[in-house]
């Protein structure tokens, strides 16, 4: 199969999503603070110190924002794939439908969240007055709806181009040599995402294997049923996000499945001989394949 014909079948079985959210901080710098602290050390320069101060120094509902934020991507990554340095990333096709119901979640949970804090603004800004004493500044406070503008979170779906998808009135050598141009570089991006399936898969075995190890004297590491549970987990993803169909990584990831099949984190806690197969099993995975930089 030639590369164009390759990366026309990925692209029939997977798309580009972009997941953005904007989130207003509540951070405000304060140069003039700044620029006692820089007289305070002598400084010869106002620049060599950046002074910020949380306009709401104490509040849970800009906290509880902030954290959901880096959640909701830290989903968004793990049912995704690289593709592009920044912004969008690979969704096999027939992942869509979990991942926009997993999605919605997190956008619902980002409106009830952000509405909480909308509806408590005012009185926040009011405790902030105590809270900052003598850096309180009224003026640097937007009202109520400036700053329900700066909360967004959307998400958008694109059709992974092919080099074909070029509509360029120049000269027909020109053309050839963007398009071969384009066809290294979406081989380079779906090399990328390939490689970002195994490296899930090695070092969901690495942790294994490791917490499964028993010492000499018959001490056995703690861990917890993530591990485990994260690894099966990562089985059934897995299985969508092969969308080069790499029979090694099939292998790879279907060995684990049957590893894991039917074992609990509690039998490989109290089951010395059920936690050392597995481990065994395990190790004869990561010996089988070639984890190239991973390993």
């Amino acid at each position: 199969m030639t590369t164009t014909n390759h990366i026309a079948g990925v692209a029939r079985a997977a798309m580009l999503v972009d997941l953005n959210i904007a989130i207003y901080s509540g951070r405000k710098q304060d140069r003039a603070t700044q620029a006692e602290v820089t007289l305070a050390k002598g400084s010869g320069s106002k620049k060599a110190a950046s002074v910020y101060k949380n306009l709401f120094a104490e509040c849970k509902e800009l906290d509880a924002i902030t954290k959901f934020q880096a959640r909701a991507r830290s989903e968004h990554y793990r049912l995704t794939l690289p593709w592009n340095d920044r912004g969008a990333r690979l969704l096999p096709t027939v992942s869509l439908l979990d991942y926009k119901q997993v999605m919605n979640r997190y956008q619902q949970e980002f409106d009830r969240l952000v509405d909480a804090f909308l509806v408590k603004y005012s009185t926040l800004v009011a405790a902030a007055a105590f809270q900052l004493g003598t850096l309180f500044d009224r003026k640097e406070y937007p009202d109520v709806a400036q700053v329900a503008r700066r909360f967004r979170m959307d998400i958008a779906f694109v059709p992974l181009p092919t080099s074909g998808d070029f509509r360029l009135d120049v000269e027909s050598e020109v053309q050839r040599e963007l398009m071969e141009q384009y066809d290294r570089r979406l081989a380079e991006q779906l090399a990328s995402a390939t490689k970002d399936s195994w490296t899930r898969l090695f070092e969901a075995l690495s942790r294994l294997s490791d917490r499964l190890t028993v010492d000499e004297d018959g001490k056995k590491k703690i861990f917890h049923d993530t591990i485990v549970t994260g690894a099966v987990e990562l089985c059934e993803l897995l299985t969508a996000m092969n969308v080069t169909q790499d029979p090694q990584l099939e292998s790879a990831r279907r060995k684990l499945q049957e590893v894991l099949l039917g074992v609990t984190p509690k039998e490989l806690r109290d089951e010395d001989g059920t936690r050392v197969l597995t481990k065994q099993k395990v190790d004869e995975i990561l010996s089988a394949f070639d984890w190239g930089d991973d390993a």
